[in-house]
């Protein structure tokens, strides 16, 4: 398999997490929608990343759609997400706010570091920022709470938590002055560590 994208986005680096946790060899082309874009529109129509090419040629698009055939295949006993009950729906529940998370850092990212600074949209960056400030609230007192956001072990949860703060020290990085959210950075302390984060996290350059 073949992952597209670089792991300077939030959403290939939680896709090439998932890869690794679950054991999945591939090979990764670092491709950007910045500069790549018509390499990237042969393979996606809508010109965004993650894609992820398949040994048969297939293409997968999307990293929500790729993580639910990645654990469909390679996550039978169901330990990265519960299969039914509450317990799915409150891992599910954790890993929106995650990518929620993501979403609205990268936006805030782009609107502070692509427009002209006498172009940029306070309120609405102040609008987004918000929202990434509420979701890793959420996540530290979730992550307080025990080793892992839900239950005893690792899940899609703490993928999405772990890349969202990871990516907000990169791309709003003002946002943590002061370690406001000691639970999250501790989880991404303990994650880090892992292989699966360890060789996915961004290496300038």
């Amino acid at each position: 398999m073949e992952l597209i994208g670089r792991n300077l986005s939030p959403f290939v680096r939680r896709t090439a997490v998932m890869l690794k946790l679950l054991d999945l060899p591939y090979d990764q082309r670092g491709l950007s929608t910045a500069d790549d874009t018509e390499e990237i529109a042969k393979i996606n129509p809508v010109v965004r990343v993650p894609s992820l090419v398949m040994d048969d040629g297939e293409c997968l698009i999307d990293s929500n759609a790729i993580i639910d055939h990645l654990l469909e295949t390679g996550d039978p006993d169901h330990n990265l997400l519960p299969a039914s009950g509450a317990d799915r729906r409150a891992v599910l529940r954790l890993a929106a706010i995650g990518h929620g998370v993501m979403e609205k850092a990268v936006a805030s990212s782009y609107e502070r570091g692509r427009r002209p600074k006498e172009l940029v949209y306070d309120k609405w960056v102040e609008m987004v920022e918000g929202q990434v400030v509420g979701g890793l609230a959420a996540l530290n007192e979730a992550a307080a709470g025990g080793d892992y956001l839900h239950g005893s072990n690792l899940t899609l949860a703490d993928v999405n938590a772990v890349v969202a703060y990871d990516f907000v020290g990169i791309g709003v990085r003002y946002l943590l002055k002061e370690n406001p959210y000691p639970a999250l950075a501790a989880l991404s302390d303990r994650c880090g560590a892992l292989p699966a984060f360890a060789d996915t996290a961004f290496k300038p350059g």
